[in-house]
């Protein structure tokens, strides 16, 4: 497994080919594409690149780049821990992951680039060289404006992709699509996913919200949350190292052993072992 031992590193390189690496590692990584062109392999798939091309790879993808023209690459590697580790962090950490959950979760459906917005991938370009200028500078506040701009740019991603994704509709009625949407998105906002507050967004009658979900989505709307937590609690088991009883208070569990209890009864395999599975290599 390849790894970082800090969690915030970013740096640009040049590279006229790519030192094949079939290993999994710790960090999620943004990739910049300052100038250049070829093609970014994640998993065996293909997404061709070129300047001002934006990605993100999700911990543990193994992955490579088929260089046809020299490349300058700008990398931004980061651990969860980045904004979960600092007491002093302005951030609210769950609400954090949770979008970048949102993102992770539905990156597969939406392959290559993360910007579509040439507004927002302007806007996307001023972050990262704030990024840049913070981390030469280096002072007592450089670490909160670097969270905030991490923030600000995973907020764009997440904007972008909430877009996009109706677009590649899962569902026959549009209006469920957007109301899934807006759950996944909002999942730790208690207040914007009640019922009463997804009736009124959606048009929905409230008495018949219930059977309208569950026509939809072939699942009571309680157990459609509860799933969704039980995935966010395995991101967090896999990308963090944050301990499963703190994971289960975020969440709204009662304790870890009741966390742990729901995950073995949807997926089989509890907190434990999905963590463990985070630390096995790629085979080669």
């Amino acid at each position: 497994m390849e790894q970082i031992h800090e969690p915030f590193n970013i740096s640009v390189t040049e590279l006229d080919h790519w030192e094949k690496r079939n290993r999994r590692n710790n960090f999620f990584e943004l990739v910049y594409i300052l100038k250049g062109k070829g093609k970014q392999c994640v998993n065996y798939n293909q997404v061709p690149y070129q300047e001002g091309s934006f990605f993100l790879l999700p911990s543990s993808d193994c992955h490579l780049y088929d260089i046809t023209e020299a490349t300058t690459f700008l990398f931004i590697r980061f651990t969860a821990n980045f904004f979960s580790s600092d007491e002093d962090c302005v951030i609210d950490f769950g609400k954090w992951f949770c979008r970048l959950n949102f993102i992770i979760g539905n990156y597969n459906r939406l392959p290559g680039e993360l910007i579509s917005n040439d507004t927002d991938k302007q806007h996307l370009v001023h972050l990262l060289e704030l990024l840049m200028y913070e981390k030469q500078r280096n002072d007592p506040h450089t670490r909160r404006i670097m969270q905030s701009t991490m923030v600000s740019i995973l907020e764009l991603i997440a904007r972008n992709m909430a877009t996009a994704l109706p677009l590649q509709p899962l569902y026959e009625e549009k209006k469920f699509a957007d109301l899934l949407l807006h759950v996944q998105y909002h999942l730790l906002d208690e207040e914007m996913i009640t019922p009463q507050f997804l009736s009124e967004r959606f048009h929905i009658a409230p008495t018949y919200f219930s059977e309208y979900f569950k026509r939809n989505a072939k699942e009571t709307y309680q157990e459609f949350i509860l799933r969704s937590k039980l995935k966010l609690a395995e991101a967090k088991a896999l990308y963090t190292d944050i301990p499963f009883k703190e994971i289960a208070y975020d969440l709204g569990f009662t304790d870890s052993s009741h966390l742990n209890k729901m995950m073995k009864r949807f997926y089989n395999k509890g907190m434990s072992e999905i963590r463990r599975s985070a630390m096995a290599d790629v085979p080669a």
